[in-house]
C-alpha cells in the first residue's frame, strides 16, 4: 500500500514534467521572460530588478536549447522539486486516495501551474522556500552542524531568487524566536548564509544599490483604492476563486501539532498584512504573495484527511480548478480569437525588423519591447528611458555606446507628442516611427550645478555648470537629426512640471572630461509656486531623460 501511493506520486511528477516541457516549447515567451533572457546573455552577481538566479537558470538551459524550451528547461526540472517538498512536508501520503487529493490540490493552484513552465524569480524562490521549510524543520528538531549549514545555503539561494526570501527567513525566524534565540547554530547559519550572499551586496554597492533603492521607494505611487482593491481581490485568483475559500476554511478550524505549525501562522498573517501595507504604496503584484500557496496547501490537504465532508468538497472544487487551468493553458498554445492574444502575437518583430533594414532599433520607455524584439529577431535591441518610466537593466549596461554616430531607428510610444513621425501598426502593436541620424548618446553623462542664483518669473536663473561625459569618445550634442539639449527640471509636489532649455551649451563634450561652463534658463511669468530644480539632457523632442531630482537640488519659490 505504502509503495503504491509513492510509486503514484513519482510518476505524477515523471509525467507533469513532460507536459510542462511541452508547454514549454510550445508557448510563445512572456515578456518578462525574454527580459530574463536578456540578462543570461550578460552575467553578472545582481541586475537591477533581481538577483541572479534566474539569469544562471536561463543561461544553463539555453546552451543546450536555444529556443523557448532552453528558457525554460529547469523551470520544469526545479517545479518538479518544489511539488516533491511539499510531498515531503505533507508526510509522504502512502495510500492512492491521499496521494490523488494532494495531486489535484497542487493542479488546482494557478501560480504553481505557471510557474510550471513560465520562467520568473519565482520559480526559484518557491524551490528554495519549500525546501528551506524542510531543512528548518529537521533543524529544529536536531540542531547540527550539517543542519546549519543547509540552511546558511538554502537562506543565501532564497535572497539570491528573489527578495522576497527575506520576508520568508524573517517570518519564519520571528514564529520561532525563543527557541533560535539560544540555539548558537542558527547564528552559524545566518552567519554562513550572509557569507555566501556578500558577492551580490558588494555588486550592489558597486551599482550604487539600484535595486533596492527600486524596490523600496522607486515604486511608490500616490495612493488609489484601487491599489487595495486589486490586492484582496488578486488572493483569491492566485490561490484558485474555486479552492481559497475551503482552504481559507481550513485555515480557521485546523488545529495541528506540526512543529512548523507556528511558522505557517506566521507566514500567512505576516505576508498578507505586509502587502496590504504596501498597497497604500502603490501596485502590489499578484505573484508577491505566491510563497503562501505552500501553508495554504498544507493545512488544506492535513484538514481534509480528518474531515470527510471538507476532503469531498475540497476534492470536487480542486479537481474542477485543476481542469479549468489546463484548458486556459491549451489557449496558451492554440490561438481561439482573442483568447490570451498576447501570447501569440510576434508579427510586429519582423515587420519592425524588416522597416529597420539593418540599422539598430531604440525603442523609447519599455523594457520589455526590446528583450522581445532581442530574442525572436536575433538583433541586440536598445531602450531609451525618460522622466516618466521606471528605470531598468538597460539603464545599468552601457550597450548604447554601440550606437554612438550610427542611424538608427526610433520607435516611440503612441504618446510621443512628435510631428513628423507616422504612427504605425505592426501587428497588435502601435509605434511612432523616426529614422535618427548620428545619435549622440548621452545616458552615462552626468549633471551638476553650483553658484545658481534664486530670481523671479520672467527672469532667468543664472547657475555654473558641471558636466562630466564617461565615455570614451566625444559627445557633439549639435550632431544629427535629434540633437541634444540641456534643460532643467522643475519638479512640484504632483511630478515633474516643466522642462525649460539651458545654453549656451559647448558644442562638444571631451571623452571621459569633466566641463565647466556658465549657463542661464529663462523663466516664463506662467510659472509660480515653488519647485525642486535639477538637470536632464533632451534627445530631440523626445521628453528628458533623467528622473526626479538627484543632489544637489535648489527650492525655486516664484
Amino acid at each position: 500500500m505504502r509503495q503504491s501511493g509513492h510509486s503514484l506520486f513519482a510518476a505524477f511528477l515523471l509525467i507533469w514534467l513532460l507536459i510542462n516541457w511541452g508547454q514549454a516549447f510550445a508557448t510563445q515567451l512572456d515578456p518578462d521572460e525574454a527580459y530574463y533572457w536578456v540578462y543570461s546573455r550578460q552575467l553578472a552577481l545582481g541586475y537591477f530588478d533581481h538577483p541572479p538566479v534566474v539569469a544562471l537558470m536561463i543561461a544553463a538551459g539555453y546552451e543546450l536549447f536555444a529556443n523557448e524550451l532552453g528558457v525554460r528547461l529547469l523551470t520544469g526540472i526545479l517545479h518538479i522539486g518544489t511539488l516533491a517538498g511539499i510531498w515531503v512536508l505533507v508526510g509522504k501520503p502512502s495510500g492512492k486516495k491521499d496521494t490523488w487529493l494532494l495531486i489535484a490540490l497542487l493542479t488546482a493552484m494557478p501560480m504553481l501551474q505557471v510557474y510550471a513552465f513560465i520562467t520568473t524569480p519565482d520559480v526559484p524562490l518557491l524551490f528554495f522556500g519549500i525546501w528551506y521549510l524542510v531543512v528548518f524543520r529537521r533543524f529544529l528538531q536536531s540542531p547540527n552542524a550539517r543542519h546549519a549549514l543547509l540552511l546558511g545555503l538554502l537562506m543565501a539561494a532564497l535572497l539570491y531568487s528573489k527578495y522576497h526570501g527575506l520576508v520568508w527567513i524573517g517570518l519564519i525566524g520571528l514564529a520561532h524566536f525563543r527557541t533560535l534565540v539560544r540555539q548558537p547554530w542558527f547564528y552559524a547559519a545566518a552567519g554562513f548564509g550572509l557569507v555566501l550572499f556578500l558577492p551580490h551586496l558588494y555588486w550592489q554597492y558597486d551599482h550604487n544599490f539600484p535595486s533596492f533603492t527600486y524596490h523600496l521607494s522607486g515604486r511608490d505611487d500616490p495612493y488609489e483604492l484601487k491599489h487595495t482593491t486589486s490586492y484582496l481581490l488578486n488572493q483569491v485568483a492566485i490561490f484558485s476563486p474555486l479552492v481559497f475559500p475551503l482552504l481559507v476554511w481550513a485555515l480557521v478550524k485546523h488545529r495541528s501539532q506540526d512543529i512548523l505549525q507556528p511558522s505557517f501562522t506566521w507566514l500567512l498573517f505576516g505576508f498578507w498584512i505586509f502587502f496590504f501595507a504596501m498597497s497604500f504604496k502603490g501596485h502590489v503584484e499578484p505573484q508577491w504573495t505566491v510563497l503562501l500557496t505552500f501553508p495554504l496547501v498544507i493545512i488544506g490537504y492535513r484538514h481534509a484527511l480528518e474531515t470527510p465532508g471538507f476532503r469531498k468538497w475540497l476534492l470536487r472544487m480542486a479537481v474542477a480548478s485543476a481542469l479549468l487551468l489546463l484548458i486556459v493553458r491549451v489557449f496558451l498554445i492554440v490561438p481561439v480569437g482573442e483568447v490570451l492574444r498576447d501570447f501569440h502575437r510576434t508579427e510586429w518583430i519582423s515587420e519592425l525588423q524588416e522597416r529597420a533594414d539593418g540599422h539598430p532599433v531604440v525603442f523609447a520607455d519599455s523594457y520589455r519591447d526590446p528583450a522581445m524584439y532581442h530574442f525572436y529577431s536575433g538583433d541586440r535591441a536598445y531602450q531609451f528611458t525618460d522622466h516618466k518610466y521606471r528605470a531598468s537593466q538597460y539603464d545599468i549596461w552601457s550597450w548604447e555606446t554601440d550606437l554612438q554616430n550610427q542611424d538608427v531607428l526610433l520607435a516611440g510610444k503612441k504618446a510621443w507628442e512628435c510631428t513628423d513621425c507616422p504612427l504605425v501598426r505592426m501587428g497588435t502593436k502601435d509605434f511612432r516611427l523616426k529614422p535618427m541620424n548620428q545619435l549622440q548618446v548621452s545616458q552615462q553623462v552626468e549633471l551638476r550645478y553650483r553658484n545658481a542664483e534664486k530670481i523671479a518669473s520672467g527672469d532667468s536663473l543664472q547657475l555654473t555648470v558641471d558636466l562630466f561625459n564617461p565615455y570614451a569618445f566625444p559627445i557633439r550634442p549639435v550632431v544629427g537629426s535629434m540633437p541634444l539639449q540641456l534643460v532643467g527640471l522643475l519638479y512640484n509636489a504632483q511630478g515633474l512640471a516643466a522642462y525649460l532649455p539651458i545654453s549656451p551649451v559647448p558644442g562638444q563634450w571631451p571623452a571621459e572630461s569633466n566641463l565647466s561652463f556658465e549657463a542661464r534658463m529663462p523663466l516664463p511669468d506662467s510659472l509660480s509656486g515653488t519647485y525642486q530644480f535639477t538637470l536632464g539632457i533632451q534627445v530631440g523632442d523626445l521628453p528628458p531623460a533623467n528622473k526626479r531630482p538627484v543632489r544637489p537640488t535648489l527650492d525655486l519659490d516664484l
